[in-house]
C-alpha cells in the first residue's frame, strides 16, 4: 500500500513537472513566434524599402552623372574661340561667312557625338542664330530673347542652367517635348555675348529609368522642379487621364518615403530629389507584394514552433530524473566560457541528451573560437578591401573631357597636339592602372601629376600655369597611390578654373627633419573659413560620393600612415588656396611586405 501511493506520488510529481514545463514552452514559443513574425514582417518591408531606395539612388546618380557631362560640354563650347569670335563679330555686325562656318562646325561636331542630343544651337541678342544640325531653321514666330532659358543663362553666366520638361519652338516646324541646357557666352570682360541651347531628348531617361525592375508592379517615375510629370513608364496612360500618381503629397513629402492607397492599391513612395537637375525620382512599390512572403514565414514558424514542442515535451521527462550533477558539472564550464576562457570542455559523458548537450555545448566552444578567428580574418580582408575601394574611386568626368577634347583637336587639324595629348593620356592611364602595388614613389607620383597637368594644360591654354618642384631627397618616399592628383584636380576646378584671369599650380616636396612635407597651393579664388572648417565632411549625395576629393585623400593617408599623417589647408579669400601633406618618411627600400 505504501509502495503504491509512493509510486502515485511520484507519477504526480513527474506529471506536474511535465506540464509546467510544457505550459511554460508553449508560452514562451508563442510569445517569440508572435514577436518573431512581427519583427520579421517588418524587416522583410524594411529591406525591402532599403533596396527600394538604393535602386532609386542609383537612378538619380546615373542622371546627375549624365547631366555633369552636359555641363562639361557646355563648359567646354562655351570656352571655343569659333564660338566666341562668332557671337562677338554677330555683336558688331561683322558676321562673314568664314566665322559662321568655324561656328557652325563646333556645333555640328558636338551634336554628332550623342544621338540624344536633339539639338544644339547658338543664339545672340542681335536673333543671329545658328544651329549644329545642317536643316534646322530659326522659328521667326517667337521671341526667344524671353524664353526662360534664354534669361535664366544670362542672369547666371556662371552656371549650366537645366529646365524641367518643355516643347521646344526655336526650331521651326520643330515642336518636340526635350531637357534643355542652357549656358551664356562671354567675353573676356564677363560680358554676355550670347547664350548656347542643348536640348536632350528622353532616349537616355528611358534607358536609365526603364531599366530598373522594382517587384512584378514596381516602376520609377520622375517629377520635375514644379510637380510636373518628366517622365513614366506608363505615360500614354497619365496623359490620357487613366493613371494618376499622388504628385502633390510627393512634392510636400520632398523627401523620404511616404505611404499612399490601401488594399490592392496601396503603395510606398520613396522619394529621391537630385540637387544637380532640381529633379525628383520617385521609387513606386506595391504594398501587398513586399508582404507576399508573411503567409510562408507564419507557416514556417508555426512548424518550428510545433516541433519545439515536440521536442520540449520528451526532454521534460528526461529532465524529471536526477540531473543536478551533470548540470552543475555543464554550469561550471559554461563560468569559466564566460570569463573567457575557451580551452575548456564539458566533462559530462552520460549517454543522454546532457550528454549531447555537453557535446553540442564543447562544439559550440570550438565553433566559437573558430568564428572569433573568422571574424578578425574577415576584418582585415574588409579593411584591406576599403582600402582597395578607396584606391577605385576615379570618375570618368576627366576621361570623357580629354577624350572630347581629342575629338575637338582632331575635327581642327591639330594633330601634333593630338598625339601630345594621347600620349599625356596614355602615360596617366598605365600609371593609374599600374602593376597592382598599393604605393608609388613621390617621383611616380610627381610624373603622374605631370602628365594630369599636361593634358589640362592642353585644354586651358593660358588659363593654367603649374610649377612641379620635388627635392631630390624625397624621390623614393612612398604614398598611397594616386594621392596627389585629386588635390590637384581640386585646385583647378575649384580654384583656377572659376577664376576669370586663371592662375598658377604649384606643387613642391621637401624633408623636415623626420618628415616629408608636400604642399599643393594655387593663386585662385581661394576659401572662405567656414569653407575649410567643412572641408573635411563626408558629401552628402551619391553624385558627390563618387567625386575623388579631399576625404578620399585624407581616408588613404590614414588607412597608411596611421595617426601620424595629417592634411592641412590654408587659404585666403580671393587670392589663394595651399593644401599640405605633414607626412612620416617611408622609403621604398624599408617597406617591405608591410603596405596596405
Amino acid at each position: 500500500m505504501t509502495h503504491r501511493k509512493s509510486a502515485r506520488r511520484s507519477r504526480s510529481i513527474g506529471s506536474y513537472i511535465v506540464a509546467s514545463f510544457m505550459l511554460l514552452i508553449l508560452l514562451v514559443t508563442l510569445g517569440m513566434m508572435l514577436v518573431s513574425i512581427s519583427t520579421s514582417s517588418r524587416e522583410l518591408q524594411a529591406n525591402a524599402m532599403d533596396y527600394t531606395e538604393q535602386l532609386v539612388l542609383r537612378v538619380n546618380a546615373d542622371i546627375d552623372l549624365y547631366v555633369q557631362y552636359i555641363k562639361d560640354i557646355s563648359d567646354f563650347l562655351v570656352d571655343n574661340t569659333a564660338i566666341i569670335s562668332y557671337l562677338q563679330a554677330a555683336r558688331n555686325g561683322e558676321l562673314t561667312e568664314r566665322t559662321e562656318a568655324d561656328a557652325t562646325g563646333q556645333l555640328a561636331a558636338a551634336i554628332s557625338i550623342r544621338s540624344e542630343f536633339s539639338a544644339i544651337a547658338l543664339a545672340s541678342p542681335t536673333g543671329d542664330v545658328i544651329f549644329g544640325a545642317p536643316t534646322a531653321e530659326r522659328n521667326t514666330f517667337i521671341d526667344y530673347t524671353q524664353a526662360d532659358w534664354y534669361l535664366d543663362a544670362a542672369a547666371n553666366p556662371k552656371e549650366v542652367m537645366v529646365s524641367s520638361s518643355r516643347v521646344e519652338n526655336l526650331i521651326a516646324d520643330q515642336y518636340t517635348w526635350v531637357v534643355s541646357f542652357s549656358k551664356a557666352v562671354t567675353n573676356a570682360y564677363g560680358e554676355v555675348l550670347g547664350v548656347l541651347l542643348i536640348d536632350l531628348n528622353y532616349n537616355i531617361i528611358d534607358s536609365i529609368c526603364a531599366a530598373i525592375e522594382l517587384g512584378s508592379r514596381g516602376y520609377i517615375f520622375l517629377l520635375g522642379s514644379d510637380g510636373e510629370i518628366l517622365w513614366h513608364p506608363q505615360q500614354n496612360l497619365i496623359y490620357a487621364g487613366l493613371k494618376a500618381e499622388n504628385v502633390g503629397d510627393i512634392m510636400a513629402a520632398g523627401q523620404g518615403r511616404l505611404s499612399s492607397g490601401s488594399g490592392s492599391a496601396a503603395k510606398q513612395y520613396v522619394i529621391c530629389p537630385s540637387r544637380d537637375t532640381g529633379w525628383t525620382a520617385v521609387g513606386v512599390v506595391y504594398t501587398e507584394e513586399l508582404l507576399q512572403m508573411q503567409g510562408e514565414l507564419i507557416r514556417s514558424y508555426a512548424l518550428i514552433g510545433a516541433g519545439a514542442l515536440i521536442a520540449a515535451l520528451i526532454l521534460a521527462f528526461l529532465l524529471s530524473n536526477s540531473i543536478t550533477q551533470p548540470i552543475h558539472a555543464l554550469q561550471h564550464t559554461m563560468h569559466q566560457v564566460e570569463q573567457g576562457d575557451l580551452s575548456v570542455r564539458c566533462g559530462v559523458t552520460a549517454g543522454n541528451e546532457l550528454g549531447q548537450l555537453s557535446d553540442s555545448f564543447n562544439h559550440m566552444i570550438a565553433t566559437t573560437q573558430s568564428l572569433m578567428d573568422e571574424t578578425a580574418r574577415v576584418a582585415e580582408q574588409k579593411r584591406i578591401s576599403e582600402w582597395r575601394a578607396l584606391q577605385a574611386q576615379i570618375q570618368p568626368h576627366f576621361l570623357y573631357n580629354t577624350l572630347d577634347s581629342i575629338i575637338w583637336m582632331s575635327h581642327a587639324g591639330r594633330n601634333e597636339e593630338v598625339v601630345e595629348m594621347t600620349s599625356a593620356l596614355a602615360s596617366l592611364l598605365r600609371r593609374s592602372i599600374g602593376t597592382g602595388s598599393d604605393t608609388n614613389t613621390l617621383a611616380q607620383e610627381m610624373d603622374h601629376v605631370k602628365s594630369y597637368l599636361t593634358i589640362q594644360k592642353m585644354r586651358y591654354n593660358e588659363k593654367l600655369r603649374y610649377t612641379l618642384d620635388m627635392d631630390p631627397q624625397t624621390a623614393d618616399c612612398l604614398l598611397p597611390k594616386l594621392i596627389l592628383q585629386p588635390l590637384v584636380e581640386n585646385a583647378i576646378y575649384h580654384g583656377i578654373k572659376v577664376k576669370q584671369t586663371g592662375g598658377t599650380v604649384r606643387v613642391e616636396s621637401l624633408l623636415e627633419e623626420d618628415r616629408l612635407l608636400i604642399t599643393v597651393e594655387d593663386d585662385g579664388v581661394g576659401m572662405t573659413e567656414e569653407q575649410i572648417a567643412r572641408i573635411f565632411e563626408p558629401k552628402q549625395s551619391d553624385a558627390e560620393s563618387t567625386k575623388i576629393g579631399v576625404c578620399n585623400v585624407n581616408e588613404r593617408l590614414q588607412y597608411y600612415f596611421g595617426s601620424e599623417a595629417s592634411m592641412r589647408y590654408y587659404s585666403t579669400p580671393g587670392k589663394r588656396t595651399m593644401v599640405m601633406l605633414v607626412l612620416p618618411i617611408v622609403r621604398e627600400k624599408e617597406a617591405g611586405g608591410d603596405e596596405a
